[in-house]
């Protein structure tokens, strides 16, 4: 731990103070006023998302997925912004009153006492997720990758304990045996896949485009035998969605590149759609996914009537 960590933890608590002594409402505004700020006078990876859009939705025009990543910037301040008062009465209630699909065929899968490989995106309302688990009576165990700052790190941790201790939290860095034991022991495993992992992972397409895809839920489930799912989780209506759906998937006798290369793919074209539904409540739409070259993602020039219309 360093000087540098220190002053970021400071920066860190300082904001999440600061945000605390706003009503909840107010709170919403600040936030997506701050990120209309944002879209106005610095962008953050504005090429990277314009050119994800542009995969996604090849068919919008150019003013289009202006207007769209415009939102797109808002709607992330507020789900950062509300992740600071989560822990508040009124979204307390909001999660507890979720809108959950596909809870009973999770409850009948754990029957199996094979666990479940529970993959999932990277949704802008991800800590309303964690929340969620905590106070779920659901087995889950959540695979977290460590932040650089220790004192950061510690903190999300702590904090995604004032929902409950349902959720375990286990680091990437204690590996597959891990993995492996937690769904030996009855447990839902969480699987982010919709990231890059070349030169790594197995090559899927996604959106018609070549992504680099993480192995490790096909792979977990070739060794195990546990059933997969996907699960979504989004805001509609003011209302926080979870969808649970299992992969059909079919008997594999080995495991080897081409079976790992197929449940993958079936995995990961399952999210396709929801993405579609509500694009700018996904967060990777910020990720470096289908290219990591620079020339890949060309500056966006935005004329007055563009950033402010």
């Amino acid at each position: 731990m360093n000087n540098r960590h220190r002053l970021e933890y400071a920066m860190l608590r300082s904001v999440i103070f600061f945000l605390s002594l706003f009503p909840t409402q107010f709170l919403l505004l600040f936030c997506r006023g701050v990120g209309y700020l944002v879209w106005i006078l610095f962008p953050f990876r504005l090429a990277i998302g314009y050119k994800n859009l542009s995969i996604i939705f090849p068919q919008k025009t150019h003013s289009e997925k202006i207007r769209l990543l415009a939102r797109t910037y808002q709607e992330v301040c507020k789900a950062l912004g509300t992740t600071s008062i989560l822990h508040r009465q009124s979204l307390v209630k909001n999660l507890k009153n979720a809108q959950i699909t596909g809870l009973e065929k999770v409850k009948n899968a754990l029957k199996q006492q094979k666990g479940i490989v529970l993959t999932s995106y990277h949704g802008i309302w991800i800590e309303a997720f964690f929340a969620w688990c905590n106070m779920s009576s659901l087995p889950i165990t959540l695979i977290y990758q460590k932040q650089a700052n220790p004192l950061a790190n510690d903190f999300f941790i702590r904090k995604r304990l004032r929902f409950g201790t349902n959720l375990e939290q286990i680091s990437t860095e204690e590996g597959m045996k891990t993995y492996q034991q937690a769904l030996n022991n009855g447990r839902m495993l969480i699987v982010n896949l919709d990231q890059s992992y070349a030169p790594y992972g197995t090559p899927v397409v996604f959106y018609d485009q070549t992504l680099a895809c993480p192995k490790g839920a096909a792979v977990l489930h070739l060794r195990t035998g546990a059933p997969v799912f996907t699960c979504v989780y989004y805001m509609k209506n003011n209302t926080f969605n979870i969808d649970f759906e299992e992969v059909k998937l079919k008997e594999y006798t080995k495991i080897d590149e081409d079976s790992i290369n197929e449940i993958t793919t079936r995995i990961i074209q399952s999210y396709e759609s929801v993405i579609r539904c509500y694009p700018e409540q996904w967060f990777s739409l910020f990720h470096r996914l289908w290219s990591k070259k620079n020339e890949d993602y060309p500056k966006v020039y935005r004329n007055i009537r563009d950033i402010f219309l």
